[in-house]
């Protein structure tokens, strides 16, 4: 019996993905003028022409896994602490344990943290970019109550994600690498 036109669009959704997450770490490793799309598709066990028909070139490849990265690592769990109803400073604390946990617990976290925050390094961000807004948020909070240094909010946040970033490339190039602590992580956002 052939497939309904609902099952190939499933299996086409499934081989995609699975595409996107097996691309994470060859550009985490290597950028995309260093990844090579033959020893991409091998490490994926694909062809290439089945590679192009999903996706038009390296760079579009490359653009969609930094996207799919992004809304990994800002998935409910991370945005929630947002919504939390204590302080600023708590909410920074849970961010920060809760980053550092997954750095060090799971490889691939590293992986997904440097290209979700190499979106907004690259300026393919700018408008829609839920880690920067969530810590922004937080630190006009922490401002408003005082916890927090007064300052620009917006460039704060970029100072915490690039930490955060600095931290990830060491994970991903060294995964003995030893992470700094939450209050160390946080000092950037309290002053």
């Amino acid at each position: 019996m052939p497939r309904s036109r609902e099952q190939n669009a499933k299996i086409r959704e499934e081989s995609k993905t699975k595409i996107l997450q097996k691309s994470i770490q060859y550009f985490a490793k290597n950028g995309v003028e260093g990844t090579k799309i033959g020893d991409l598709t091998k490490g994926i066990g694909i062809s290439q022409g089945a590679l192009y028909v999903y996706f038009q070139s390296k760079e579009d490849l490359y653009n969609e896994v930094l996207l799919f990265a992004q809304q990994k690592i800002a998935s409910e769990e991370l945005l929630q602490f947002a919504q939390m109803d204590v302080p600023a400073i708590r909410k920074l604390r849970y961010i920060s344990d809760y980053i550092l946990k997954k750095l060090q617990e799971e490889k691939s976290y590293g992986y997904h943290m440097l290209l979700a925050l190499e979106r907004r390094a690259r300026g393919l961000s700018k408008e829609d970019d839920p880690l920067f807004d969530l810590m922004k948020s937080i630190i006009k909070e922490g401002q408003k109550d005082g916890s927090f240094a007064k300052g620009n909010a917006a460039k704060t946040a970029e100072y915490f994600w690039s930490v955060v970033y600095i931290y990830s490339v060491k994970k991903c190039n060294d995964p003995k690498c030893e992470l700094l602590t939450s209050s160390e992580l946080e000092r950037v956002v309290r002053g």
